[in-house]
């Protein structure tokens, strides 16, 4: 549908622009468009908007947009979509690569600080299939098909369905590209390693940090070809592409700040418990009971070449551990349509992506196993007799690090595709059009360990192969833990390779029209009420398969028992939209316009649910100024593995033992409930490397979370190419599910005696530990956390852009800031219990996982003139008070005491430039030019990867470049 051109929709058609806010957008081809000015429009076509179904030249949203546009990613040497998407304010700052265990094994893009899973990802318009975790991934989204991204604030249910609670993410793929386009990168990252703190820290345990210039490291190359074009006289066009990247691996090893551990609540190099040579710790046993030693004993000891001595050794796992993760990603596809007339245009859309990703962790080992052996043995020499043990038997725990063996390497080879073919056009001779699509997607993960002890052979290896007790294996070779003499013969006897495989399938049936009524408000200038109507089915399900010895919980590495799914789901949605325009006219008060949603959904595994929305936006001052404001109810259906997914003990993340350590800051009749007898507080072990035992799982009872948000804001242009927008957002999402919290439990049970009866302790060895031993074993210390719909969320906060632009000199200089300020970043783990409610808003806190600064933005300068543009760059992250979320100081006595003083203000300053030469553009850059280090954070809860918070520069500077040729 075309309309003919006018002042007013001229005028309107640039506000929709403004109430997108494009104006957020940093980048522009300056160099190409310099000395030009935008050409003016002599027709409008009807188009879709992000968070709308109807088609419109006039019709003003009401939902905040920020645009991200295609030039950005070639100007900040983004090769793959999540490296710029993420480092916009309203989207969680996490970067893939530089996870490592516990990593996801894909990117992801969250919102609002309410995760990946709350976040709508789609392409043009339409889901991506979810991949392993049933997150979606956008890595088969191409950076070099992108024609802009549309970041979605505030909930959009009713018009995309379940998952849209925090927003929606759009990546709008160029499917009119014309021509050839071939572009090759390259980039790698450099840092000084210089820091003397850190260099000290290291030498004073003995390790000897890396100093001077890195050099390059962390290579990443690419190729993009992109070819398009129409044919048979404009009625078809066509478009395919294919790119490629590859990056390499960066340890720990490689910068000083990374290369050891350092303990989270002490600023000293640390290390893990289970080390090179061997510890054990020793009890009596008699009466097939554990004797404990006394409270305060000593009971670790490790050979000293002639007996067993008193002693620990720590192992500095850090240096072998990845930073960035190796990643090897193919992606290709193409996108078609042939417009037979008016009333028949066929499409298809087809994206596919290959790839392998390597996570590489420290060796495996003894972690913890507890053998029962007899004090003649003589492999164990004089163990019993240096201990003091007086007992026939001793119950000793096997702690040794498999240096001999080398590092647990997992190996994912991921293969997704998603294809969509659907039919569009008129109905009938009227406004009214449809699309009709088939939407398949599929994704399959492939993943193979290597390296990791199974726990069933350490006792008998260790105990010669052939022991009553623990029997043998085939392939056994004796184990000389007791004098560390061991033959990596018989250590890699030991170890076992473990495989995985992860399928999603996707399936969606749409169809839908929209158009105008044939009649309006009398106040509307003629313009009519539009709507659009629709239904869809979605089917997806969700396997998972594991070797036997995962899904025992046999690896000594993994943490927990890999246990299969297989599980499947579908959702019938039936909805409606309408655009109301209220009142159009010309003068001060230009327009007023309503828009309501409604969608129906019949899920099959959580019952019937309705999504709505109600959006307002008005026209003031010629067109200049929009105001506009938002409610949207939305939902997000449990995933499979939350319904699901058996319940078992696994290593917990985010989360401590509150009564470990010499000096817990509860006292001892407070853990006591927990568990610890009086006369052992004090002596509880912490873990070395932070990770505890919890239960979780599925829960086949948990129901769809609610959600409302709200959106209020503006955009203006007050003078000639100044544009600004300010929008108010409020996200509150109740029965959001989740469990308790593993500290939060300790905390209830302590303070206010609740939840007690699921913090389990183990009391055989005497310790009342939450840690030692193999997950597989039900009797190891746990804390039960299993999910349910108890949590609150509250999420509101001020997005704010500016955008200038103007001649000067020979070129043009453009200018824009996009920014967040955060008023509210709450979370209620249990909503029967306000006193489980905290604030994170401007804290750095690791008790309960906060991370939240008040302000983040980035501010962009570009001037560009004849074949010539330069680029300047400001990120902005605000700082973090080191606080309890009750606003007070912490102590001397408190836990955690490595970020005294909080986390300062961020200031990362980026230059880019580029130059053409006829059909070439040669693009050059730096981010983080001052190759500033991450805010440190110690092995905590919150480091996403060594000793560093996530979500900032991790290992310097980030240096690119790249040639595009244009035909």
């Amino acid at each position: 549908m075309r309309l003919k051109r006018n002042k007013l929709r001229d005028a309107i058609a640039f506000s929709l622009a403004v109430s997108a806010v494009t104006l957020a957008s940093t980048g522009a081809a300056l160099a190409q468009q310099a000395e030009q000015s935008p050409p003016e429009a002599t027709s409008l076509d009807a188009i879709t908007v992000t968070g709308s179904r109807i088609k419109s030249q006039t019709f003003t949203a009401s939902s905040p947009i920020t645009e991200i546009t295609a030039e950005e990613f070639t100007q900040y040497g983004a090769t793959t979509v999540e490296d710029l998407v993420n480092q916009y304010p309203q989207v969680d700052l996490s970067f893939d690569n530089f996870a490592n265990n516990g990593s996801f094994g894909h990117a992801t893009i969250s919102m609002r600080g309410l995760g990946p899973q709350r976040t709508l990802t789609l392409v043009n318009g339409k889901r991506l299939p979810a991949s392993r975790n049933e997150i979606t991934d956008p890595s088969i989204v191409p950076a070099a098909m992108i024609r802009r991204v549309d970041i979605l604030s505030g909930g959009a249910s009713a018009i995309y369905g379940a998952d849209a609670v925090a927003g929606v993410v759009n990546f709008v793929l160029d499917d009119k590209f014309e021509g050839i386009n071939l572009n090759f990168g390259y980039s790698a990252y450099q840092h000084d390693n210089d820091n003397a703190y850190w260099q000290n820290l290291n030498e004073e345990s003995g390790y000897e940090a890396p100093s001077g210039n890195s050099g390059f490291d962390g290579i990443s190359r690419s190729a993009d070809l992109v070819i398009g074009g129409s044919f048979a006289e404009d009625k078809g066009h066509a478009v395919g592409w294919m790119t490629w990247r590859e990056n390499e691996a960066l340890y720990h090893g490689q910068r000083d700040y990374s290369h050891c551990s350092v303990f989270y609540d002490f600023p000293v190099c640390g290390g893990s418990g289970t080390a090179d040579p061997a510890r054990f710790v020793v009890n009596e046993f008699a009466d097939g009971a554990v004797r404990p030693w006394p409270p305060g004993t000593n009971n670790n000891y490790v050979y000293n070449g002639s007996g067993y001595e008193n002693g620990v050794y720590l192992y500095n796992y850090a240096p072998i551990n990845f930073y960035q993760r190796p990643d090897k990603r193919v992606t290709a596809g193409f996108m078609g349509s042939y417009r037979v007339n008016d009333y028949f245009e066929p499409y298809i859309e087809a994206l596919f992506l290959e790839r392998n990703s390597e996570v590489q962790i420290a060796e495996s080992g003894a972690f913890g196993v507890p053998i029962n052996v007899s004090c003649d043995n003589e492999r164990i020499g004089t163990l019993c007799a240096d201990a003091g043990v007086t007992t026939d038997m001793a119950r000793v725990v096997l702690w040794k690090r498999n240096v001999e063996g080398g590092p647990r390497i997992s190996s994912a080879d991921d293969s997704t595709y998603r294809v969509t073919a659907g039919l569009r056009g008129s109905l009938f001779d009227t406004s009214w059009t449809y699309d009709v699509s088939l939407l398949s997607g599929k994704t399959k993960t492939m993943d193979v360990g290597k390296n990791d002890f199974l726990i069933t052979r350490i006792a008998a290896a260790a105990l010669g192969c052939e022991d009553p007790t623990y029997g043998t294996f085939q392939g056994c070779l004796p184990y000389d833990i007791w004098t560390d003499e061991i033959d990596p013969d018989a250590a890699q006897a030991m170890a076992g390779t473990s495989f995985a495989v992860y399928k999603t399938t996707y399936r969606a049936f749409s169809a839908e029209a929209n158009g105008y009524l044939g009649w309006g408000f009398p106040g509307a200038d003629g313009e009519e009420i539009g709507l659009a109507v629709g239904m869809e089915r979605r089917d997806y399900s969700y396997y998972t398969e594991y070797d036997s010895d995962s899904a025992a919980g046999n690896f000594a590495g993994a943490g927990a028992a890999s246990l299969p799914v297989n599980a499947s789901n579908s959702v019938s949605d039936f909805f409606v939209e309408a655009a109301l325009p209220f009142y159009v006219a010309d003068g001060g008060f230009n327009r007023l316009d309503a828009s309501l949603g409604y969608r129906y959904s019949d899920d099959e595994t959580s019952g019937n649910y309705d999504t709505y929305k109600v959006g307002l936006s008005g026209m003031f001052w010629d067109s200049k100024l929009l105001v506009r404001s938002g409610y949207n109810r939305a939902v997000r259906s449990p995933s499979l593995n939350d319904l699901y997914y058996t319940q078992r003990i696994a290593l917990n993340t985010g989360g401590t033992d509150l009564c470990a350590g010499p000096s817990p800051s509860y006292s001892a009749e407070q853990c006591a409930r927990t568990g610890v007898p009086l006369d052992v507080y004090g002596n509880v072990p912490s873990n070395p490397a932070n990770q505890y035992y919890n239960v979780t799982g599925g829960n086949p009872s948990l129901a769809p979370e609610v959600a409302d948000t709200y959106t209020v804001g503006f955009a203006v242009e007050p003078i000639e190419n100044l544009n600004l927008s300010l929008d108010w957002y409020r996200v509150e999402i109740e029965g959001a599910i989740g469990g308790i919290g593993y500290n939060t439990i300790q905390i209830l049970c302590m303070e206010q005696n609740l939840y007690c009866d699921r913090i389990n302790r183990d009391p055989r060895a005497g310790e009342y530990d939450l840690w030692v031993g193999p997950a597989s074993d039900p009797l190891s210390g746990h804390i039960n956390n299993l999910p349910d719909n108890i949590g609150v969320f509250e999420r509101s906060g001020l997005d704010f852009a500016a955008n200038y632009s103007f001649a000067l000199g020979p070129g043009r200089l453009t200018t824009s800031v996009a920014g967040n300020y955060v008023l509210k970043d709450y979370t209620q783990t249990l909503a029967s219990e306000p006193s489980t409610g905290y604030e994170c808003k401007g804290l750095v806190n690791e008790t309960y996982l906060c991370q939240t600064p008040k302000m983040r933005a980035i501010t962009s300068v570009r001037y560009g003139w004849d074949r010539y543009a330069l680029g300047l760059r400001w990120r902005f992250i605000d700082g973090m008070d080191y606080r309890d979320v009750d606003g007070s100081e912490f102590t001397d006595d408190d836990r955690v005491i490595w970020l005294d003083g909080g986390v300062p203000s961020y200031n990362y300053l980026d230059l880019n430039g580029s130059v053409s030469f006829g059909q070439a553009t040669v693009t050059l850059g730096v981010n983080n030019v001052l190759d500033k280090e991450p805010p440190f954070s110690g092995d905590s809860g919150l480091s996403a990867n060594a000793n560093a918070l996530g979500g900032y520069d991790q290992v310097g500077r980030y240096i690119f470049g790249s040639i595009s040729l244009k035909f």
